[in-house]
């Protein structure tokens, strides 16, 4: 049975590197969810999809992935707040379930950087 919890960690990870990935697609899909205050749109969805990436590739050598996982939920945590309340706010129901996925996803990176994270050497 363990073996088969233990999967819950690649399961994790991987879907990051996934998300990462799509960030470079096309972008009329990414642009919209980008707040309009921000300058240069197309730089913040690279920049996030590299975040994604960096966690994945982090995770998988296990180096710097305790800070690593404590930047990924910050960067959701950011999700949170500049994209998704903005538009539960304005009425937008898929921005509502956006809340409730980003914040399970940060508090799954969170039990990550608590739990299987190997280096620790840069945080506490």
């Amino acid at each position: 049975m363990k073996k088969i919890t233990q999967l819950g960690k690649w399961f994790f990870v991987s879907v990051f590197a996934v998300f990462g990935f799509l960030h470079f697609g096309p972008l009329e899909f990414s642009l919209p969810y980008i707040p309009s205050y921000l300058p240069y749109p197309a730089f913040w969805v690279y920049f996030s999809g590299a975040g994604l990436l960096a966690f994945s590739v982090s995770a998988w050598v296990g180096k710097l992935d305790k800070l690593a996982a404590l930047l990924l939920a910050l960067m959701l945590f950011l999700f949170i707040v500049m994209i998704h309340i903005p538009g539960a706010i304005q009425g937008d129901f898929i921005q509502l379930i956006g809340i409730f996925r980003d914040t399970a996803m940060m508090g799954a990176a969170l039990m990550y950087a608590d739990r299987y994270a190997k280096d620790s050497r840069y945080v506490g």
